[in-house]
């Protein structure tokens, strides 16, 4: 499956499909350089090794550099390596930068793309089900600062996305159903039918097996893209609906230190919160909040944690980028497929 996002001065390719490898050839023809620098997951040693395998059976220049994945590489601080590497093995413009990893590579790997030499080219090789169906799509770049996630970034669309559900068979239950997590989202606010197919093959999603990672891969990473497309800087409103789950979810992640919750489970908790605001505020009627929530609720995820009040909340969420004009503004649900 493919999907084109067409921007003024470039176009950015998604690719997603299992076993991948004979196809690298076609994939990698849009790029004008030879020259790769790969900055990878240090715990994916059979996947690094299949990427580096495939760019010099295509006669790429290889230059690699594994890093610990998790939000530790996102302190800013620690970018500083990054661009020692790249600056060290002589990275120019016209070279591209693969960042082979889940979301906290692509993130920060992203973001050193988009800065160093003011900018060069990026290919996004998503391992994790989350980075497959959200985080490597879209642009959105980031690292952390103490006062909140994301909030040093630029938007630097890669100029490909190589999805390959193949390297989701290593994941864990706990990582697919985070992945999951973002996937429902996309059904919430975009697609009944999408949320209702997942919810559907929950069980043998999780398990990995039956529901087929591909469609639900493909069809998230078009329901991104459109929605990307249409407002790429954020600026409009359109690309906000994404973020439904994520104000609170965030909030979540940042009181607990990025240590008790993925990234998905957390955003479980924030549409929970979500559905229960659109209630309570008279846009959701009160069956479907009961119908989506009483799936939710029953999603295996860390609890709610002890002494996070809806006081503390306020103190990250007030830092939220949709936190304006001293109000927060919350994506919120009409029905569900509709914000």
């Amino acid at each position: 499956m493919k999907v084109s996002l067409q921007f003024p001065f470039y176009k950015s390719e998604i690719y997603v499909g299992a076993r991948l490898a004979p196809q690298w050839k076609n994939i990698l023809r849009p790029l004008e350089s030879k020259n790769a620098f790969v900055i990878s997951d240090e715990g994916l040693s059979k996947i690094r090794k299949d990427v580096i395998r495939n760019l010099k059976r295509n006669r790429w220049n290889v230059c690699e550099m594994p890093v610990r994945a998790g939000e530790s590489l996102k302190d800013f601080k620690k970018t500083q390596s990054l661009y020692d590497f790249l600056l060290k093995k002589g990275a120019r413009r016209d070279s591209v930068i693969f960042a082979v990893g889940g979301g906290t590579v692509g993130d920060a790997v992203g973001f050193v793309a988009s800065t160093y030499l003011r900018g060069i080219p990026w290919v996004g090789v998503p391992t994790t089900l989350l980075a497959q169906v959200d985080s490597a799509i879209g642009g959105k770049t980031a690292v952390n600062h103490s006062a909140g996630k994301n909030l040093i970034g630029t938007f630097w669309q890669p100029r490909l996305v190589i999805s390959d559900t193949d390297y989701l068979k290593s994941l864990s239950k706990r990582e697919i159903i985070s992945g999951l997590g973002e996937a429902l989202k996309y059904g919430l606010v975009f697609d009944r039918k999408f949320f209702e197919y997942i919810k559907k093959n929950w069980a043998k999603a999780i398990d990995g097996q039956g529901a087929d990672m591909i469609e639900i891969v493909g069809l998230s990473s078009k329901f991104k893209a459109a929605a990307v497309a249409r407002d790429e800087f954020d600026k409009k409103g359109l690309r906000e609906v994404l973020n439904f789950g994520h104000t609170v979810g965030h909030a979540l992640e940042n009181l607990t230190g990025y240590k008790v919750f993925q990234h998905g489970e957390a955003v479980i908790w924030g549409m929970r919160f979500g559905l229960a605001l659109s209630e309570i505020k008279g846009h959701l009627a009160p069956g479907q909040r009961a119908l989506v929530d009483g799936f939710l609720k029953n999603i295996s995820v860390p609890g709610w944690p002890k002494g996070i009040t809806p006081h503390r909340l306020m103190g990250p969420i007030s830092k939220d980028k949709k936190f304006r004009n001293g109000k927060v503004h919350f994506v919120l649900l009409r029905s569900v497929g509709r914000t």
